[in-house]
């Protein structure tokens, strides 16, 4: 059809769309082939599968990155450095409640360490910490939506016991119950994982996990 776009480039697919110039080409795509009522292909077409949907859900909200191809997989990674990017704030969005109690609040800043100081007024966390498309992203810039994009944190503590946490739409994960320590912590997206290389020294993930690292973290928790 004339003007409808190629969708077989990085460029095409990131460019706004002509049916509504606030949201990319791949956006309209994605509700097209979620859509029941004007679904694309049409009736007749074998349609993608629910993984190929996901991933593309997923690859748009990680911010459309251009990440090389690679064989994913348990400790794969998606071939991209993703510490190698300049500080950016990926998905757009901040954090603006201020001290406002919110399971969304002050993503990037160690959760752990500030609900201590407040004298018991907040809730305490085993775990907490928040994930990121990549590696330098600005304190209150919100992360990764697990729910969307099927991102999950992953804990083993020392008892074997396994911890699955989904990033809420701030990417902020938390915990509250007993964890045996010292404990290992993933992350799995899209059938990869990145696994840290030893035990991390709290469950208060940021307190490391900064946008320029500390503690010999290189920078955030990122998707794998």
């Amino acid at each position: 059809m004339p003007g409808t776009p190629s969708l077989s480039s990085y460029a095409s697919l990131t460019a706004a769309s002509a049916a509504d110039p606030t949201q990319t080409n791949a956006e309209r795509a994605l509700l097209r082939l979620q859509s029941t009522a004007n679904p694309m292909p049409p009736a007749g077409v074998t349609p993608p599968s629910a993984t190929e949907t996901a991933a593309l859900q997923g690859w748009i909200a990680a911010g459309y990155p251009m990440a090389a191809c690679a064989a994913g997989g348990a400790g794969g990674t998606s071939g991209a450095d993703p510490f190698s990017v300049a500080a950016v704030c990926t998905s757009g969005k901040s954090w603006s409640g201020g001290g406002e109690g919110s399971a969304s609040m002050d993503p990037g800043r160690a959760c752990i360490s500030c609900h201590a100081s407040t004298g018991g007024e907040a809730p305490t966390f085993a775990i907490a910490g928040t994930l990121y498309p990549t590696g330098h992203e600005p304190d209150l810039c919100n992360g990764t939506n697990g729910s969307t994009t099927g991102a999950k944190i992953v804990i083993t503590d020392a008892q074997g016991k396994i911890i699955t946490l989904t990033p809420n739409a701030a990417g902020n994960f938390t915990y509250r119950g007993g964890v045996a320590t010292p404990f290992q912590a993933a992350v799995t997206y899209m059938g990869r994982e990145r696994r840290m290389a030893s035990p991390p020294p709290s469950g208060d993930c940021n307190g490391c996990h900064t946008a320029n690292g500390a503690m010999d973290a290189p920078g955030r928790i990122v998707l794998p």
